[in-house]
């Protein structure tokens, strides 16, 4: 097991380290600077030296199905296994469980997966990993971003010539409301939208835009994207949506991403106006916010008067 402490502010690297006086199979790497989970990841993903490698967020467990699924890529040869998840909520009831209709001795590419169930399993803890596979694929998380899994996902599966579902639960994924990416932020929108550009940039670089599977991730990249731009509404002041629009223009080539596709509902007007004159919006957003404001919270004062009555 590899831990990257990514400049914690708890005792939690006194804690590995007390673990590690128990098992020596556990290595410890700190970050001097905080560069989120996709810096973490990459660095375990250089450090690694086993075959196989399992991603798992700091708040999640692994379950026994982890070496059954291990065991099946190793007998059948595969790039990718994806496991049975199990979602558990924050009080530790199993609320529900992600599973694929496939049999255990179907081998698969990944990009059938993707076309056949393309809500399934976006996070990397849903699967496990070659290592060879992941060094020879060659494509790495994002740094220093709040969205960084979904296109590392995406491109691997794509990549996958040979993969199998193990149905026995390999992983347990808490899910906290009070988590960061359900928390409310320019940062958040633009890393929610800089993740839809790398989606589209990962559309660009398909040799063939035809497919279900490339409209598929065309459709996936124009909604992130849209959705941000949705959102800034609900932005604090005209300096947070100044801040939004820094954030992506030193990340991301704006222009760029306006030749996506006529208005949708993954691409609407909205969110090419947000992008061309995005100034222009602003100024005009950060100026009804106030009048927004004013009129929530008369809102709320006249349902707590009736309430009161």
């Amino acid at each position: 097991m590899i831990v990257v402490d990514d400049c914690s502010t708890d005792n939690a690297v006194e804690l590995v380290r007390d673990y590690q006086k128990e098992h020596a199979s556990l290595t410890l790497f700190c970050q001097l600077q905080n560069h989120r989970q996709g810096a973490a990841r990459n660095i375990g993903e250089e450090k690694a030296s086993g075959d196989f490698i399992v991603f798992v967020d700091s708040d999640d467990e692994v379950d026994s199905g982890l070496i059954q699924a291990v065991n099946l890529a190793t007998s059948k040869d595969l790039d990718m296994v994806a496991i049975r998840v199990s979602r558990v909520s924050g009080d530790g009831i199993v609320e529900s469980e992600m599973s694929l209709p496939y049999q255990m001795d179907k081998v698969f590419a990944g990009i059938e997966l993707q076309t056949e169930h393309p809500y399934w399993g976006t996070a990397p803890w849903a699967y496990i990993y070659r290592r060879s596979f992941l060094k020879e694929t060659n494509y790495r998380f994002a740094e220093d971003v709040l969205f960084e899994d979904s296109d590392f996902v995406n491109v691997h599966l794509y990549s996958a010539k040979r993969m199998a579902y193990s149905d026995v639960c390999g992983y347990r994924a808490h899910f906290n409301v009070n988590s960061t990416t359900h928390t409310m932020s320019y940062k958040h929108l633009a890393d929610y939208a800089l993740l839809g550009s790398r989606m589209l940039a990962f559309y660009e670089s398909l040799p063939n835009k035809t497919t279900k599977y490339a409209e598929g991730i065309l459709e996936g990249g124009s909604y992130n994207v849209m959705m941000a731009f949705r959102k800034i509404w609900r932005l604090h002041s005209v300096i947070e949506i100044r801040d939004f629009y820094d954030r992506l223009e030193t990340r991301c080539d704006l222009k760029s991403m306006l030749v996506y596709r006529k208005p949708s509902y993954c691409w609407t007007k909205w969110t090419r106006i947000c992008l061309k004159y995005h100034r222009l919006v602003t100024l005009v957003v950060g100026l009804a916010i106030p009048v927004l404001k004013i009129k929530t919270k008369t809102k709320t004062r006249n349902c707590y008067i009736c309430q009161q009555r």
